[in-house]
């Protein structure tokens, strides 16, 4: 309860940004119902979907639902409906409104992207979450009908993205890129997207005959790894060093050499643990489902004879450990030489009386 709360304030302070004045929101409100549903309306309508949908996560409110399946039931619309519906429309939203923001694509192509993947996700992640509640005790037909819906999602953010990259490549051409470390990022997080949710979920995994087998395997954390880090987890890194840089602006030479090496860690670690742990063990363990069953594939019995790939996943650990600490630091690096300015808008802004500084009128 208490985390829903705090998502509820989470889309409540996206919606103060985007529509800060009393003017722009009678605006927005008006082309809204006009039917000019533009990407900031998407955008906050992400966050408001992120937020009620863990609503039904807590059914119910109180005490233990008697029926597995119907607690499981409700469990996957938060687990799974939040990843393949909720958090990719955050994330196309977010996608196209930085490429948008920092001149990479239009608005015009931003808005229809996310409309034609707003389309697709609440038809591949509604439906493609089937692949789970057979597992819950629903009709076997899930697995098929969940297994064929889960992989289209994720086209038209790789799509948007290789337009974005053709404009980068132009602007370099005729001047300075300043965002490109978020721009980066945000590209990972299409890339990784594609791969880990795309080919190792939809592509790898989803056929139903797999599905069936390979359920609960280390396959399963292979796809899960990629797809929620990769796509999600370097998308929020990314929006941290827009952020960033938009905050810096012209006060202080920004490098992008600390988090270009965080990012490069990141990735490195992800394909560590991919080859040296996630497929040396997922393989031999999809086998031994088909031989023994999976009651054995994921028993003390069938581990023990993968113990040193178990260790294996210490290398990809490491790395990706480094790439945390080299971006924290490069966070500290970054914000210092702000913490005077920001010490000082708060001192202003305690004081209702003193007359605003000159260089805060442009902003």
């Amino acid at each position: 309860m208490g985390f829903f709360a705090e998502l509820a304030i989470w889309s409540a302070l996206v919606f103060r940004a985007l529509w800060p004045t009393r003017a722009t929101l009678v605006q927005a409100t008006r082309q809204f119902w006009s039917g000019r549903i533009h990407l900031e309306h998407l955008l906050w309508a992400s966050t408001i979907n992120i937020a009620m949908l863990y609503a039904f996560g807590m059914i119910p409110l109180m005490g233990i639902e008697k029926s597995f399946t119907i607690s499981d039931f409700w469990r996957w619309w938060v687990v799974h409906l939040w990843v393949e519906q909720s958090f990719e429309f955050f994330a196309a939203a977010i996608t196209a409104y930085l490429l948008m923001a920092v001149g990479l694509v239009s608005r015009q192509l931003a808005e229809r992207s996310v409309y034609f993947e707003l389309i697709l996700i609440f038809l591949g992640g509604v439906l493609g979450t089937g692949h789970h509640l057979y597992w819950a005790g629903e009709p076997g037909l899930w697995v098929p009908l969940g297994s064929m819906f889960s992989f289209i999602e994720v086209l038209p953010l790789v799509l948007l993205v290789i337009e974005a990259i053709q404009h980068r490549r132009l602007i370099q051409v005729h001047g300075d890129f300043k965002y490109g470390l978020a721009y980066t990022y945000i590209i990972g997080a299409a890339f990784w997207n594609f791969v880990g949710a795309g080919v190792f979920g939809g592509g790898t995994l989803n056929a139903p005959l797999i599905n069936y087998y390979e359920h609960g395997t280390f396959l399963t954390l292979n796809h899960a790894h990629t797809a929620l880090f990769g796509a999600f987890g370097l998308l929020g890194i990314g929006l941290i060093y827009f952020c960033l840089r938009y905050v810096a602006a012209d006060q202080y030479r920004f490098s992008d050499k600390l988090g270009l090496l965080a990012f490069w860690l990141y990735n490195g670690g992800l394909v560590l643990w991919i080859v040296f742990n996630f497929f040396p063990i997922g393989w031999p363990q999809l086998d031994a489902v088909y031989e023994h069953g999976l009651a054995y594939a994921r028993s003390s019995a069938f581990y023990d004879t993968t113990l040193f790939w178990q260790w294996m996943r210490l290398p990809g650990d490491v790395v990706f450990a480094l790439g945390a600490l080299l971006m924290a630091w490069d966070f500290i690096v970054k914000l210092r030489p702000l913490l005077p300015r920001i010490a000082e808008r708060l001192l202003f802004r305690s004081e209702p009386g003193m007359p605003s500084p000159s260089r805060y009128d442009a902003r």
